[in-house]
């Protein structure tokens, strides 16, 4: 499989990482701006987890891939994605409305499908419990099952960007992996932590057997915040944006179509 995504990557001194920030639009960290380090694996299987980091810094999501070797930036007040192939030094952009259009055929398909998963997963309801006590989030249906631990965050603005860049990249994960799971469903889990103003620092998606799949499979994902943003991640976010204006844009199915590692 050529993705596999989990909702779905030198220092240099300080004068000179302002000097270089300065050169590419990176200004420093603003009071509001934070890291997401994120790890997931499929429970009982040998491979090692899939690891990447999530900045938002000054408006902007810069979600990094270890491995394949990948970036997708998020310009929220743009409309956009911008997704970066770090091997073959190519671009590619996709705006919110051409996602959103994808998502609303890829629901009526769905709909129409005669699998009953794929006809639950266009339209799906869940039963929804919270635990106070342990502050466990649980969205269940005999298809798919949810389970969310909340972490503290007291921040609104926080909140409402983690939410939107989730909501979207939902979206953009199923696009960008042909035959993936459409996204209604961890739109719906999106909605509920929306709802209790909360993000998760865990989520176990667990997948009931089908056709396709003989036994359960349990996906488990752990997030971290990070605030401030130190030196290293602004130094980062400046060689992506520079990644950015040289890269080679590329047509979207050219660049879905090629290897990342």
């Amino acid at each position: 499989m050529r993705r596999r995504r989990f909702f779905i990557n030198g220092m240099v001194v300080w004068g000179l990482l302002l000097a270089t920030a300065a050169l590419v639009g990176v200004s420093a960290a603003r009071g509001d701006d934070f890291r997401i380090d994120n790890s997931a694996v499929v429970v009982g299987e040998k491979d090692p987890p899939s690891e990447s980091t999530t900045i938002f810094c000054n408006g902007v999501v810069y979600d990094c891939m270890k491995s394949p070797a990948e970036t997708v930036v998020f310009e929220r007040a743009a409309g956009r994605f911008v997704l970066l192939n770090m091997k073959s030094r190519t671009r590619a952009e996709l705006t919110t409305g051409e996602l959103a259009a994808f998502s609303n055929r890829l629901q009526q398909l769905a709909a129409r499908n005669s699998d009953p998963v794929l006809k639950f997963l266009a339209a799906p309801k869940f039963q929804e419990r919270f635990d106070e006590a342990t502050q466990e989030l649980t969205l269940s249906s005999p298809w798919v099952t949810y389970r969310a631990t909340l972490m503290p965050e007291a921040d609104p603005a926080a909140i409402e960007q983690y939410h939107e860049f989730s909501d979207w990249y939902a979206r953009l994960n199923t696009l960008l992996s042909p035959g993936s799971r459409p996204p209604f469903a961890r739109l719906m889990l999106n909605a509920a932590l929306a709802q209790r103003k909360a993000m998760p620092s865990q989520v176990m998606l667990t997948l009931a057997p089908s056709k396709s799949n003989r036994t359960p499979i349990t996906v488990e994902s752990t997030h971290q915040i990070v605030r401030p943003l130190k030196p290293s991640d602004l130094d980062r976010v400046a060689q992506i944006r520079e990644s950015m204006g040289k890269y080679k844009l590329v047509g979207f199915e050219h660049y879905r179509k090629a290897d990342l590692r």
